[in-house]
């Protein structure tokens, strides 16, 4: 998979929001392919573009997964932080997707409890919120720091 590299787009991965996007997503049937890259990779150029952008440089970490175990829905994404919700995207076009993304990402990134309003959300994202999942508490959160995680027990 050829495609841009990622330096991180954060000041502090621990606190600002990450958008995890599947690189390994293909492009749906009604899009046509861009040469020898996934849709996700796609995806993820295009946001990377839109990312990079100087109204949201710092604000928010892009990270590329290798896979979201929803392939029959793809392109997949999901957007959290501590302390926040966690909204999970299904079926996001890889070229169409990432300027609505993006504008998401920021809308999030302003948002207290990152609750965006629903009526200031794109017909796109509307669209592809498949799940929007409770924040974790702080306590969680700072039991996964690295710090603290010797201690803790994987299931």
């Amino acid at each position: 998979m050829a495609g841009k590299s990622y330096s991180p787009i954060c000041l502090n991965p621990m606190t600002q929001p990450t958008l995890f996007v599947c690189a390994l997503c293909k492009f749906p049937t009604a899009e046509s392919g861009a040469g020898d890259i996934s849709g996700g990779q796609h995806l993820l150029d295009q946001l990377t573009d839109c990312l990079n952008a100087e109204t949201s440089r710092g604000e928010i970490t892009l990270q590329p997964v290798r896979c979201m175990a929803a392939c029959d829905r793809a392109c997949n994404a999901a957007l959290s932080a501590p302390g926040k919700l966690t909204f999970i995207f299904n079926d996001l076009s890889p070229s169409q997707s990432a300027p609505d993304l993006a504008e998401f990402c920021r809308q999030y990134a302003a948002a207290a409890n990152g609750k965006v309003p629903y009526g200031l959300r794109s017909p796109a994202i509307k669209q592809a919120t498949a799940y929007v999942l409770p924040p974790l508490l702080a306590e969680a959160v700072e039991a996964a720091t690295p710090e603290r995680s010797a201690s803790r027990v994987a299931y």
